[in-house]
């Protein structure tokens, strides 16, 4: 078994870092050993192409790439399970079909101001060597530290981008969480992620059903849903949500304000200041 552990900073707002280790397939291409082919479809109960889900779902049918430039490239079919929210940290899993590949990669992004985010990385890989493997040289390598070194770290110092894109007035919201299923089992993944959501909003859409919830501070502080056009507020909104029998889809955003306001602060505060000496 080979395990490695690595910390770096990042020069990145913590929603911007927890918006690229939530999406499983922006995530899996950072990797560079796992290709996504397709989803888990709860409703049908198989693996589907992404033209034909009916439901989402944390689980992939993937295909393992292994070997080097010098090496003859081989491809395993294996699964995927991502992301897993686990105690403020985001858990991907996997394995090959034949369980002679195991792995799991996890992340704790923290902020580490003024100088952006501290990413804790930790990872775990398992191949067992038959002796067949031996004899033909299939040894296993350092392949964790391989994909934290060599893949996720070149991918934060060089590809990150960290633009504002699209924002509202310099202000750009991060999408921490997109997913589809019943209301009562994606709450706690709701409150998991929003441990550290300093301003944010969930938005609930789902059939004859449409809501959504402020969050400050790592806390629900307001919820509002209409459903089959009686809108309802607080406690009740939250209940009616509760027991909700049929699937919604949850999108969650948030804003770093303190990363967006600050330079206009600054930017004020100095342009007035120069006005107050010049009238002197």
């Amino acid at each position: 078994m080979s395990f490695y552990s690595h910390e770096v900073t990042i020069q990145a707002p913590k929603d911007r870092i927890v918006s690229l280790i939530t999406d499983p397939f922006r995530l899996s291409g950072v990797f560079g050993h796992v290709n996504i082919l397709r989803v888990y479809d709860q409703a049908q109960g198989k693996y589907a192409n992404l033209s034909s889900l009916l439901s989402l779902s944390n689980r992939f049918l993937v295909a393992y790439v292994f070997g080097t430039r010098d090496t003859e490239m081989t491809l395993i079919e294996g699964e995927m399970e991502g992301p897993i929210f686990e105690a403020h940290s985001v858990v991907y899993r996997g394995w090959t079909k034949d369980q002679k590949f195991t792995w799991e990669i996890r992340f704790k992004a923290m902020p580490n101001k003024p100088m952006g985010t501290l990413l804790r990385i930790s990872a775990t890989t398992d191949y067992k060597v038959s002796g067949l493997d031996r004899l033909l040289g299939r040894t296993p390598f350092a392949l964790a530290q391989h994909i934290v070194e060599e893949h996720i770290i070149p991918y934060f110092k060089y590809y990150l981008k960290t633009g504002s894109g699209i924002g509202l007035e310099g202000i750009t919201p991060m999408k921490l969480l997109d997913e589809q299923g019943l209301f009562s089992e994606m709450l706690p993944k709701i409150k998991n992620v929003s441990g550290d959501v300093g301003c944010g909003v969930a938005v609930i859409k789902g059939e004859n059903v449409s809501g959504k919830m402020r969050i400050e501070n790592g806390k629900i502080i307001g919820i509002e849903v209409n459903h089959k056009g009686q809108t309802l507020r607080g406690q009740d909104a939250m209940l009616e949500l509760e027991s909700l029998l049929t699937p919604v889809r949850v999108t969650l955003y948030a804003v770093d304000l303190d990363e967006a306001l600050k330079p206009k602060l600054e930017k004020y505060a100095l342009a007035n200041t120069t006005q107050g000496l010049s009238s002197v």
